[in-house]
């Protein structure tokens, strides 16, 4: 699959001065003038680094920002005029990654995109670390061999049912969007019904995991999903080796 970036900016001849430097046979470059058109291919698609300049006409640039950053651990390249120092920190601590001034250096540029793109290319594939996760003694997820007991009984789960309920499991409490759990789950872009596709997932494992008498898969509505551990079970790691 090849690498995908996304490219934010009103300024036309610039975004193609960007896109022909860093696109080749293993890199696609996407670029919008529209934010909500991009915070909407941002969401569905699954991108190794955004570029953008948070100075935009049509939506508040650093809302955008704030908001890419919340969905997803992406980094962010922004294009700025000359800053103050107490400008930059503020950028920064909305969630980009890094601040290049405008006029940019092509060369720069690019050397700071692949630079970043290697980073979270690597940080995507780390070494392998295996943790069982334990919910009391009715839950057991143990992604080493790919199996979950409930309350001592295997239970029988497609592939996608078993790594959407670990990835959910993982972050307990944590509310996911139907669109971030089919980037995870899934991985990959398509025109299928995001919607559809996990919400018939999440109704599977619910009613898989039902004979344990607890929610364990909640609905948070008009957001997302959560894995909500009931107060009596003690969420535990084990690592295997």
């Amino acid at each position: 699959m090849r690498k995908q970036i996304l490219l934010i900016d009103d300024d036309l001849p610039l975004c193609r001065q960007i896109r022909d430097a860093l696109q080749d046979d293993t890199t696609e470059v996407r670029y919008f003038i529209d934010t909500a058109e991009a915070l909407d291919s941002f969401m569905r698609h699954r991108y190794c680094l955004v570029i953008m300049d948070p100075v935009l006409e049509d939506m508040d640039g650093r809302e955008l920002l704030r908001t890419m950053r919340q969905a997803k651990a992406v980094p962010i390249l922004v294009l700025t005029d000359a800053l103050s120092l107490e400008d930059e920190v503020a950028i920064l601590s909305l969630g980009a990654t890094v601040c290049t001034p405008k006029p940019i250096d092509l060369r720069r540029c690019t050397a700071q995109a692949n630079a970043l793109i290697r980073l979270y290319m690597e940080s995507e594939h780390p070494e392998k670390q295996y943790y069982t996760l334990t919910f009391g003694t009715d839950l057991i997820i143990d992604p080493l061999h790919r199996q979950v007991l409930l309350k001592g009984s295997l239970l029988k789960l497609t592939r996608k049912e078993f790594n959407m309920l670990h990835f959910l499991a993982s972050h307990p409490g944590q509310v996911f969007t139907r669109e971030q759990l089919y980037t995870r789950i899934w991985g990959c872009d398509s025109d299928f019904n995001v919607d559809e596709s996990v919400r018939s997932h999440i109704k599977f494992l619910r009613r898989k995991l039902a004979s344990s008498g607890k929610e364990y898969i909640q609905t948070v509505w008009g957001i997302g999903y959560r894995f909500a551990p009931q107060e009596r079970d003690t969420a535990s790691k084990i690592a295997l080796r």
